[in-house]
């Protein structure tokens, strides 16, 4: 429910960036050890090591318990600038609400995420650990699992419901300095539950989840209702096009990508009546202001339930350094059970998001240009943007980037992101982002 406490939303975006390696199932396991001849000492464990983030312990090859520890880790540092917007702005029903405007440098998200598996490898594990500056938060999560085979692995513990296509491990490789207001108006968030993923062809994957609802980081279970969310992402990757909005790896022959999601959830407010800020803060309205608020809809009166259906489509492709990027997003909202009569029986929005970048200079500055949109039954809101990511030490771990955004109308807010409902104007952010 709570988009997680803006925290949330980092974390457990990392938790499937973290999935975005654990995808790749490991290796079988190996065959069982030979018997050593007797006054052999065993082979030792391997000394901590590099290996697409830090081995820390390693098991030997044929080792009666398999093992192995590798740590990850994400910093983030943030400069954001909103000065340039508006001061308030008036809802649909004419309220006039405040718009946040912001001139800070935070440390967004600082996540260490360890992985591994253990007395088979192919029973794999997950822990993160998560703070941010922005909101005063630190948080820990993870997940366990068993791969099955390459087609079909089964998993349990937090993870993102994969609604979209930045919410399916691609974090955090998008073509910006974050996610787009588009995006994160639309997308559900992160919650406990049980997921199952695979490669059952080449490059056709897919990822299907049952959760507990659409964001339940930071919600205790006394406030988890009865219904379960449900989510599917299934897309097909053509010449390892990849994770990233961008060619980084300057593709010599076209990669491609396309994909689509479908997410359902029967939503609660996970707050009484009487409390008029609801837990549930993750569904917007189109106007920037949240659904399950007291008098959302009309004077005094709240939603406490709704469904939630979510239906999104995407594509890609990259060659010689161009990337150009494009989903598409439905999303209806209806059902409301309310302690009072409300004017509308349904909400239909539309988002779309793309993006085109080049690499002016192959592997060390990515330029380009993007924009978003948003159009729901009380108004559109949109953003277009330029910028660019430089990469000074000849790889993808370490990257600057700055943008310049105008924005009209937003329909979403959040101190992870540059975003503030109903913010019209223009925003500066840029950002120092390693990743190993």
């Amino acid at each position: 429910m709570r988009r997680p406490s803006a925290c949330a939303a980092a974390l457990l975006c990392l938790a499937a960036a973290t999935a975005a390696s654990a995808e790749e199932p490991p290796p079988p396991p190996p065959a069982a050890p030979v018997a050593e001849p007797a006054g052999t000492a065993p082979a030792a464990w391997l000394t901590p090591h590099y290996d697409e983030g830090f081995v820390l312990v390693s098991a030997p090859e044929g080792a009666q318990t398999p093992f192995r520890l590798r740590l990850n880790h994400v910093s983030q540092f943030k400069y954001t600038n909103s000065m340039d917007v508006n001061l308030t702005f008036t809802d649909h029903l004419g309220r006039v609400r405040d718009v946040i405007r912001r001139n800070d440098v935070q440390l967004t998200r600082d996540v260490f995420y360890f992985t591994g598996y253990v007395f088979d490898r192919r029973l794999d594990f997950n822990l993160i650990i998560y703070m941010s500056t922005a909101d005063l938060t630190t948080t820990a999560a993870g997940y366990a699992g068993f791969v099955f085979h390459k087609a079909f692995a089964l998993r349990a513990g937090f993870f993102s419901l994969p609604s979209l296509r930045a919410m399916t491990g691609t974090y955090p490789y998008f073509q910006a300095t974050d996610r787009s207001l588009a995006t994160n108006y639309m997308r559900p968030g992160f919650t406990q539950g049980v997921w199952a993923n695979g490669e059952p062809l080449p490059g056709l994957n897919y990822i299907a989840m049952v959760g507990n609802s659409l964001n339940t980081l930071n919600v205790s279970a006394a406030r988890v209702d009865y219904n379960f969310a449900y989510a599917a992402s299934v897309w097909y990757d053509w010449n390892k096009f990849g994770n990233a909005w961008n060619d980084y790896e300057r593709h010599e022959s076209v990669a491609l990508r396309i994909g689509t999601a479908f997410t359902f959830a029967r939503e609660d407010r996970l707050s009484d009546l009487s409390t008029a800020t609801p837990e549930n803060n993750a569904t917007y309205m189109s106007d920037g202001t949240l659904l399950f608020e007291t008098g959302a809809l009309a004077d005094g009166v709240t939603v406490s339930l709704a469904n939630f259906y979510m239906w999104a489509i995407d594509a890609g492709i990259k060659y010689r350094g161009l990337a150009f990027n494009v989903e598409l997003a439905q999303r209806w909202l209806n059902n409301f059970t309310a302690d009072g009569p409300v004017p509308i029986s349904s909400m239909y929005d539309l988002a779309l998001d793309a993006s085109l970048g080049y690499f002016v200079l192959p592997k060390r500055l990515d330029t380009y240009v993007r924009s978003s949109v948003v159009k729901g039954p009380f108004r559109t809101g949109w953003e277009a943007a330029v910028g660019a990511h430089w990469f000074p030490f000849n790889t993808r771990g370490v990257w600057l980037s700055a943008e310049v955004i105008r924005i009209e109308k937003s329909p979403y807010g959040s101190v992870l992101y540059v975003y503030s409902a109903g913010q019209t104007g223009w925003l500066f952010p840029a950002q120092f982002l390693l990743r190993f």
